[in-house]
């Protein structure tokens, strides 16, 4: 037994309309809402053309900010350029200064020693220990020093005899102070040191402490030789704190 159905034959034919339909439907929406966007727009003021007249001023002044910069940034580092020029002159105008400062400090003491020599008073005339100086060396315990004396005397004779240099200090071992004679730490070994001048003589050398001595002064002795005057000069010398 066979069936007909018509109802469905007939939808069957509708359904293209109904998909053009819809299609047209679809379309109208989609044109109303850009024609509604479009409205808004005009509405809220908008330009196209006034919009694209200050897109290009923006961008004109975007890079004219952007040269700006590039050039404070150039100058910026010029300036940082220049004040470390600036910077590392004055450091070296100030070590000169201060060299200059202690070659004339020198140089005032080297002519009060000369001025010492030439016109003395009653104090300063005789057999004198003028200057004693201790600088740290090249080794480890190594020191050098110096030793300036002087003599001034009405007749025109040779001052002559011994000089003798004790470091006293204390030992970090047992905390005994001790004297440390010259013979025993000179480099190389000095047994005894001899003068012989008519105004003024220095003597240097070099001497060598040992481990676990800290220094605290240094005492000289000098001992004139010959006939006359055996009065012995001693003098003591503070070690000092930055040697």
């Amino acid at each position: 037994m066979s069936r007909i159905v018509i109802k469905k034959e007939e939808e069957e034919e509708g359904s293209p309309w109904r998909r053009i339909g819809l299609t047209v439907l679809v379309l109208a929406l989609l044109v109303s809402a850009w024609g509604i966007f479009e409205y808004g727009r005009y509405r809220a003021g908008y330009d196209r053309i006034s919009f694209k007249d200050i897109r290009q001023k923006l961008e004109q002044s975007n890079a004219t900010f952007e040269a700006e910069l590039r050039k404070l940034r150039k100058e910026k580092l010029d300036l940082e350029q220049t004040m470390r020029i600036e910077s590392q002159a004055y450091a070296q105008v100030r070590k000169d200064l201060m060299g200059l400062q202690d070659e004339l400090l020198e140089l005032k003491e080297e002519l009060e020693f000369y001025r010492g020599i030439v016109s003395p008073n009653d104090a300063n005339r005789g057999l004198q220990i003028q200057r004693f100086t201790v600088a740290k060396g090249s080794g480890e315990r190594s020191w050098h020093y110096k030793l300036v004396l002087t003599r001034v005397l009405k007749n025109r004779g040779t001052a002559r005899g011994t000089a003798e240099i004790l470091v006293e200090g204390v030992s970090t071992e047992s905390g005994i102070t001790k004297q440390l004679a010259l013979s025993g730490i000179s480099v190389p070994r000095v047994q005894q040191l001899r003068y012989n001048f008519k105004y003024f003589q220095n003597i240097e050398g070099e001497i060598e402490l040992p481990a676990g001595f800290i220094p605290s002064r240094a005492i000289l002795i000098l001992r004139p030789g010959g006939k006359g005057n055996k009065t012995q000069l001693k003098k003591i010398f503070d070690w000092p704190e930055k040697a």
